[in-house]
């Protein structure tokens, strides 16, 4: 219910109305009035609160004001969703093998050459804003790979394709702001992998697991690795329930429209009935893939178990 009521309160503190969405637009009073009435913003704020909560747990959650004004919310976000699901779920799954097993190496082979120049370079990257790297990845795709697609989820000719073009045009429009998120995602996991790893090994048990004979290869699998996983675990949570969301800066950088796109464009139309749909599949999410987290973190760590 406070996630409810903060999703409600949140866009009515915003500045401007329906007049301010129409800025532009040659509307006269009367229309803007119509209009008010017709999205409930007439309505005193308890009046419309109850109307959200309504539309909240029926699923109708209201028309859009601006963005494709008097479509219903609940048939705008399908499609921005599955291309945020396409983009940021197969970018996160990426990032999450390919960061556990880099962590997982670099603390195996803690202050070798191979640690410091791969922990160096993932540094880098995690402490690179993602704005400013996707920025960077599109100025040198444009400036030396011309041909490259930079834009959208797919071209001009998609409709006039055979089923295996279209799947290669879509593929080679994703490749450039899924390269961006999972360079940006890699580096956080490997940093916090390794991390955990390390901290690991310099226990006593791992001395006493060695003194028994056990190969490197078993004290790493059986003992490090799932003591490891917990501060990952969480972070992974952290990053999946915000799948919902999108990466929104690279999904407006690269104008691949997702669900991140979506709520950028809401932002700036004052769109309040489709700014509360995509907060609240957000939130949800997020509640969701937490509550996972601590059922995994149940599992991995005996010390929680009754």
């Amino acid at each position: 219910m406070l996630i409810l009521s903060f999703n409600f309160l949140l866009f009515r503190v915003m500045p401007g109305d329906i007049e301010f969405v129409l800025i532009g637009k040659t509307v006269t009073p009367e229309t803007a009035d119509e209009l008010r009435k017709y999205y409930g913003l007439d309505q005193p704020l308890p009046v419309q609160f109850l109307v959200y909560l309504k539309q909240t747990f029926t699923g109708e959650l209201g028309t859009s004001i601006s963005y494709r004004a008097g479509v219903p919310v609940e048939d705008l976000l399908g499609p921005y969703m599955l291309r945020t699901f396409v983009l940021v779920g197969l970018g996160t799954a990426i990032a999450i093998f390919a960061g556990v097993i880099f962590g997982r190496a670099a603390a195996w082979r803690r202050g070798t050459a191979f640690d410091r120049v791969g922990g160096t370079f993932f540094l880098i990257f995690y402490c690179i804003p993602t704005f400013l790297f996707a920025l960077v990845l599109l100025t040198l795709f444009v400036r030396y790979i011309p041909g490259w697609p930079t834009h959208g989820e797919f071209s001009d000719e998609y409709y006039n394709m055979d089923f295996l073009g279209k799947v290669w045009d879509r593929t080679i429009h994703v490749l450039l702001p899924l390269f961006a998120l999972v360079i940006e995602s890699i580096a956080a996991f490997s940093i916090i992998t390794r991390s955990a790893l390390v901290d690991v090994l310099t226990e006593e048990y791992m001395v006493t697991a060695v003194a028994k004979g056990l190969r490197g290869r078993q004290v790493l699998k059986n003992h490090a690795m799932p003591n490891a996983m917990l501060p990952v675990v969480t972070v992974v949570a952290m990053n999946v329930g915000w799948i919902l969301g999108g990466a929104i800066m690279i999904e407006v950088i690269f104008s691949y429209q997702g669900l991140g796109y979506l709520t950028y464009m809401a932002v700036f139309a004052y769109d309040y009935p489709l700014l509360q749909a995509v907060f609240m599949l957000e939130a949800v999410a997020v509640v969701v893939a937490n509550f996972i987290a601590d059922i995994t973190l149940f599992r991995l760590d005996p010390r929680l178990k009754i």
